[in-house]
């Protein structure tokens, strides 16, 4: 079925058949083309769970282009995963051609990164500045303090301090919770932070929002140059934004305002790292000729799933009013089932068999999903899982950017291509060449006094004042490295042998291998070298063996989230958080722990909407059957203690839930006579065997 294109002639509506246009409406429902053909002014789509936001993203960015609306260049889609603008590129210049591959599709980070390359003079940053991530800017600030010398015995949390600069930088309140002595070092902290990182020619994550925020607030001309290049600007998952990324966003919307923001309110779940909100909720009153359009309908999970899924977000007060309900040919499933136990033990062990039972009648375990609200929960059951010999997967763990073993192969890269100094302090005794920390210090102080880099301050220390055998290691180094850039821009080798070979070569292999007691880990870490080389040889089969290359590949690994290494998962059950679930959905999905003070956490009762959102967020990644466990008593500092159930639970209506307060299914007619059989096989067998004796 085909539908009418909209023309506007000389401020009328006409309706066009064009069967090349309408090929991006013929598979949507009426609201989802409502999404796509409003073309002019604010737009806010509510994506409901399951309702096919991201087609009508790809659908909306193929017809505005179809229709020679914008040009791909003028057409600005920002998403929170490299992963998700990668597929709308993909999907749209399937059918519109390489043309099309123009369009900005990429994450706010990613964005400024771009922004900030073309406008480096204007920003004070030299030409080939570097990223600073969130753990080399840890290391920044743990050097900072210990330069600070009367605080040098105090002991401060590092990951707060650098939350509270964070906030400070954003303009957003601190929690009135934290201690005076931490507010009074973030007074001094913040300029001494920022000044550093400009001396070193870095710019942090913070910066790569906050700086081109600034700089087209300073610069109107600026500003109005990009207002005009895009006529489109998109976002997708709009209810995780948070102030800054609103404000950016505001900074190059043009006076046309043709802004359509993608999102749900009901699975805004990151209220805990910045997200507003205020952002989905207010954005109607923002624009006040804004249309808002409702997906409502679920390609997902079952009626049985949604009217549970309904019932506990319609507690919440403060949202966008919308009801899930299922596609015309979704199939009827089964009442979500509560299974209540005793403890969490037996909650473990028992959640082991009901894996196991699915998996006897074909269910693979990769259809399985195991939620839980905190990591504790996950590891518990892991356990219980290798006791029963059944293959898992650990799913939200570290993004590839954040495992050690990366981090340091990358700064050899760095170091090698384009030096900075957090990363050349990183290798410099990694793995280790006699250079300790109390030559560290001493190198630091010669820097300062010197005022040098930390880069020119080696090879003119390792020539003065130090001893002959630091010094001599130091120059080994230094050659070493320049050994490396040429191997990286001149090896006629794949970098997925070059890099196991080099850093084998130089110890690195045998220094991992003595990190870690388990074998087989070491041997996955050492691995991550390989996978590295891998991902280092698509980059230059794109763009070319150049230093620009190489760099480019560094910015893009340091711009990876978790999200963007997920790889298609072999025959394992999958263990997530309810925060790493979003936006995946499983055949089968098991709730764990859907108890008070776990779910809601003890720790976050202010915030129950935010809690029931994520309890909807769970229910809602089940596309068949949903299963919800909990514990009448659970071990708290040693001591078991009775555990109630969660307040979400009690308020699901009975009607629309199965409980088992035995935590198990009562057997069938079929199950039980099957059970009997069984029973007398064995007397029989036994009988028979005593018979024998």
């Amino acid at each position: 079925m085909t539908f009418p294109t909209p023309i506007i002639q000389n401020g009328e509506l006409h309706l066009e058949n064009n069967n090349m246009n309408n090929s991006w409406l013929q598979s949507l429902n009426e609201q989802q083309r409502q999404a796509v053909l409003k073309t002019d002014g604010p737009l806010l789509i509510l994506a409901g769970a399951g309702s096919g936001k991201t087609t009508v993203l790809v659908s909306r960015t193929g017809y505005i282009l179809s229709q020679s609306l914008a040009k791909p260049q003028e057409v600005l889609v920002l998403t929170f995963t490299n992963k998700a603008a990668k597929e709308l590129k993909e999907r749209v210049s399937h059918k519109l051609g390489a043309d099309s591959k123009k369009v900005w599709a990429g994450t706010f980070h990613g964005w400024g990164l771009e922004f900030l390359k073309k406008n480096y003079k204007l920003a004070g940053l030299p030409q080939r500045f570097g990223l600073l991530d969130a753990t080399d800017a840890r290391s920044l600030i743990k050097d900072l303090l210990k330069e600070r010398q009367h605080h040098a015995k105090a002991s401060f949390d590092v990951e707060l301090l650098q939350s509270i600069l964070s906030n400070q930088r954003a303009g957003k309140s601190v929690s009135p919770k934290i201690d005076e002595s931490y507010l009074d070092m973030a007074d001094w902290l913040l300029p001494a932070y920022i000044s550093k990182m400009h001396s070193l020619g870095l710019i942090d994550f913070d910066g790569l929002i906050l700086k081109p925020i600034e700089l087209l607030k300073e610069n109107p001309d600026l500003a109005a140059s990009y207002k005009q290049r895009y006529k489109y600007i998109m976002v997708d998952e709009f209810q995780d934004t948070n102030k800054t990324q609103m404000d950016l966003v505001m900074s190059i919307c043009n006076s046309q305002q043709n802004l359509a923001v993608v999102g749900d309110d009901d699975q805004s779940i990151y209220g805990w790292r910045g997200a507003e909100i205020q952002n989905i909720l207010g954005f109607p009153k923002l624009f006040k000729n804004c249309e808002v359009v409702r997906l409502e309908t679920n390609y997902r999970s079952t009626p049985q799933i949604l009217e549970m899924a309904n019932s506990i977000i319609n507690r919440n007060d403060e949202r966008h009013k919308k009801q899930l309900v299922p596609n015309p040919s979704a199939n009827s499933g089964p009442l979500p089932e509560v299974f209540i136990y005793d403890n969490e033990e037996m909650e473990c062990e028992e959640v082991n068999h009901l894996i196991l039972d699915y998996h006897k009648k074909g269910i693979p375990f990769k259809d399985i999903a195991i939620l839980f609200r905190s990591n504790s929960q996950g590891t518990l059951l892991e356990g219980y899982l290798k006791r029963n010999n059944i293959a898992y997967d650990m799913t939200g763990g570290p993004a590839l950017i954040d495992r050690k073993e990366v981090r340091d192969v990358l700064a050899y890269i760095r170091t090698a291509i384009s030096p900075n100094d957090i990363a050349l302090r990183r290798i410099l005794n990694v793995p280790s060449r006699g250079i300790g920390d109390t030559s560290i210090h001493k190198l630091i102080d010669f820097q300062k006094a010197h005022e040098l880099s930390f880069y020119a301050s080696i090879r003119k220390w390792s020539q003065t004042e130090i001893p002959e055998k630091t010094g001599g290691e130091i120059n080994k180094f230094l050659d070493l490295i320049n050994d490396f850039k040429s191997q990286l821009l001149n090896s006629p080798y794949r970098y997925e042998q070059l890099l196991p070979k080099f850093f084998a070569n130089i110890g690195y292999q045998e220094y991992v291998q003595k990190s870690y007691k388990d074998k087989a880990t070491a041997q996955r870490k050492w691995q991550l070298v390989e996978i590295l080389g891998r991902i280092l040889d698509s980059f230059v089969e794109r763009s070319g063996k150049n230093e620009k290359t190489i760099r480019e590949f560094i910015e893009t690994l340091e711009l990876r989230d978790s999200d963007d290494d997920k790889e298609e998962q072999s025959d394992k059950v999958q263990l997530l958080t309810l925060h790493a679930s979003k936006g995946l959905e499983y055949p089968i999905v098991i709730l764990m722990g859907v108890d008070e003070g776990l779910l809601p956490h003890e720790n976050l009762g202010h915030n129950i909407a935010e809690e029931r959102r994520l309890f909807y967020v769970g229910v809602t990644r089940a596309k068949n059957e949903l299963l919800l466990t909990r514990s009448r008593k659970r071990k708290r500092y040693g001591k078991w203690r009775d555990i109630s159930p969660s307040r979400f639970l009690c308020e699901v209506p009975d009607s629309l839930i199965t409980t088992h307060d035995s935590g198990y299914r009562p057997l069938s007619d079929n199950q039980r006579s099957s059970l009997l059989e069984n029973l007398y096989k064995k007397l029989d067998k036994d009988i028979k065997a005593r018979q024998e004796v």
